[in-house]
């Protein structure tokens, strides 16, 4: 195994840990959706106006609940991780399209984007070892790490 995927695949591992405190947490809402397709990162269309605080919430809680799910597995299988990244990346964009609460709107929209950009920065490091910055690894971990924080903060207040 190269030095780059194993730093892919171990920012991956501490990343999951990191999320399951997050995730764990959820919403104060029952889960009665299923969350978004891996097919498109496209986000749907916003949802009507009037949108609770709960409803909102709501639509994101299957996404955060991938990122538990992030424990499960191997992460010294840099593809196989990178794959169920994607995954999350992918429903929690699609997530956060729905969104029209405009409080939980700007915060699943910065989750997702910090997703988006996390991702691609370790597709970038498995691709291009010989430009492996841990420095901008561990900063853009930090920015995940805190938008989900954020997340996690403005839905948990709910119910």
């Amino acid at each position: 195994m190269t030095s780059p995927r194993l730093i892919a695949a171990g920012s991956l591992a501490v990343l999951a840990l990191l999320f399951t405190g997050c995730a764990a947490t959820g919403t104060a809402a029952d889960e009665d959706t299923k969350g978004a397709s891996a097919e498109s990162a496209k986000p749907e269309p916003k949802a009507e106006a009037g949108q609770t605080k709960d409803e909102a919430c709501e639509i994101v809680k299957s996404s955060m609940e991938e990122l538990t799910g992030l424990t499960t597995v191997d992460m010294t299988d840099a593809a196989a991780a990178l794959a169920a990244f994607e995954t999350v990346k992918v429903s929690l964009t699609e997530a956060s399209g729905k969104i029209s609460n405009e409080e939980v709107s700007v915060v699943a929209t910065g989750a997702a984007d910090a997703v988006t950009a996390y991702s691609e920065l370790i597709t970038a490091v498995t691709t291009d070892p010989a430009n492996v910055d841990m420095t901008k690894i561990s900063e853009q971990a930090a920015t995940l790490q805190k938008s989900m924080t954020d997340l996690v903060g403005v839905c948990s207040s709910v119910g």
